[in-house]
């Protein structure tokens, strides 16, 4: 009679635990994602070049490495940003963030049309802060949008502490 109720206990549980086994979820199907690659393609047509690759540590902090280039007008702006960011919602890559900025810019300002004009040749390092938003869409949760916004500060430059505004407006691919 003890071996009948031991394996009649054994074969409840084996039975028990056969639908829970079937209701996992493959975590690259269930939109789970932990990098992020984006870019601003509408920017491209101004040459304005920025990407970014992001990566999840755990679902509430990730990290990211940036970089933008543009020309407006007789400056050259060029940036690099390592960025840490936190999602309060728990889903990193996924929803609103708030984050913080590390990196270096160099403006370099030349005049074509002044010959007795001087070049201008600046570099910094920054600290910034910045919120973002990122939709991660479609079936496959691979296709993402984001846009963002925030503020850099400029340490040890020659014109003493300037700020620069932030704005991210990208698409990409999380994976």
């Amino acid at each position: 009679m003890k071996r009948f109720c031991l394996t009649l206990t054994t074969l409840a549980l084996l039975a028990a635990a056969s639908p829970a086994a079937a209701q996992s979820v493959d975590a690259s199907r269930s939109g789970i994602r932990t990098n992020l690659v984006s870019a601003n393609p509408i920017g491209i047509l101004f040459q304005w070049y920025n990407g970014e690759f992001e990566h999840a540590l755990s679902p509430t902090v990730s990290l990211a490495a940036a970089g933008t280039s543009f020309d407006f007008e007789d400056v050259n702006y060029t940036a690099i940003d390592g960025i840490v960011r936190y999602y309060p919602g728990a889903r990193a890559l996924h929803g609103f963030s708030v984050g913080a900025s590390a990196g270096f810019v160099r403006l370099y300002e030349e005049y074509d049309n002044c010959p007795q004009c001087e070049e201008e040749d600046e570099s910094a390092f920054t600290v910034g802060v910045r919120t973002d938003y990122v939709w991660i869409l479609g079936r496959d949760q691979h296709f993402t949008a984001a846009a963002g916004i925030g503020a850099k500060r400029l340490i040890g430059n020659d014109e003493g502490a300037g700020g620069l505004p932030i704005a991210r407006l990208s698409i990409g691919w999380a994976f």
